[in-house]
């Protein structure tokens, strides 16, 4: 199923939800990267680890109101060790500030030892029952709970949720890569990263792609495939996936959603509140 949601209709929609900020300022659309990584955020509160590397660690942002939902989140960029988690920052507080708990999830990654398929992706299933006694101790089971990733973590988000001990509200791919074989057919700089990640090309590596292809069936709760038509690094048909809901986001570019000024970000924020449910 695919929705397609112009600005002026997140607009209207976001006006009439009194829980939600203010939203006559949030006309930014397609904002590079740069823009992401230069938000204004607040550090962690706390840390812990969930493995020996410096890298497997799992970073918190409590809500600074009334907490409303727990978010675990998995950052992307490529899957590359250029790319960590402090990017998505601006993100994790602007969400604290509206209600939401952030568990964000470090890992190794391309380039570093033990990351790379299918390291990587250990290290996220690893991470995430320390998140969810987390969750508990902080008492926090009592408000829904999400698991989502942005473009190479929402390609993670949904291999990791298909394999998960506990239940999840949703979970949400951001800009997600979800068939890393036509993927890496591509000609950008994130698609060229993809046979770095499994070490080789599809007709090369036939079935760690096919192991790394999220499968639907094998999640149990519902998969939301939130995607810009702007987007130049991950293209609208990494959208389609079976068995998933996908929202489009009319004018919505890549970085789009990591930014608290942009109407793609309050579709996220929505699916995160209880207008999204």
């Amino acid at each position: 199923m695919i929705r397609i949601i112009s600005l002026l209709t997140v607009l209207v929609a976001l006006q009439a939800c009194q829980t939600l900020p203010d939203t006559s300022k949030n006309e930014v659309m397609n904002l590079p990267y740069s823009e992401v990584a230069s938000q204004r955020y607040q550090i962690a509160a706390s840390n812990i680890a969930y493995a020996h590397s410096s890298l497997q660690r799992i970073y918190y942002w409590p809500a600074q109101v009334k907490t409303q939902s727990a978010l675990i989140f998995i950052h992307g960029g490529c899957w590359l060790n250029a790319y960590d988690f402090t990017h998505a920052r601006g993100l994790f507080t602007a969400l604290a500030k509206q209600g939401v708990a952030t568990f964000a999830i470090e890992y190794r990654r391309t380039g570093d030892a033990g990351g790379g398929w299918p390291g990587t992706l250990t290290d996220i299933q690893q991470a995430l029952p320390a998140v969810k006694q987390w969750l508990d101790e902080k008492a926090l089971g009592d408000v829904p709970v999400y698991l989502a990733g942005h473009s190479a973590g929402g390609h993670l988000a949904l291999l990791a949720a298909q394999s998960l001990t506990f239940p999840v509200e949703k979970v949400i791919g951001l800009a997600a890569i979800t068939d890393p074989a036509s993927y890496a057919t591509g000609t950008n700089s994130c698609q060229n990263a993809t046979p770095r990640f499994f070490n080789g090309m599809p007709d090369e590596l036939p079935e760690a792609y096919a192991a790394a292809t999220p499968v639907t069936a094998k999640i149990s709760a519902p998969i939301i495939l939130l995607q810009g038509d702007a987007d130049t690094i991950v293209p609208l048909t990494q959208s389609e996936l079976a068995g998933s809901e996908a929202i489009i986001s009319e004018g919505a570019g890549h970085f789009d959603w990591l930014h608290s000024a942009t109407p793609a970000y309050q579709l996220f924020l929505n699916q995160l509140l209880k207008e999204g449910r």
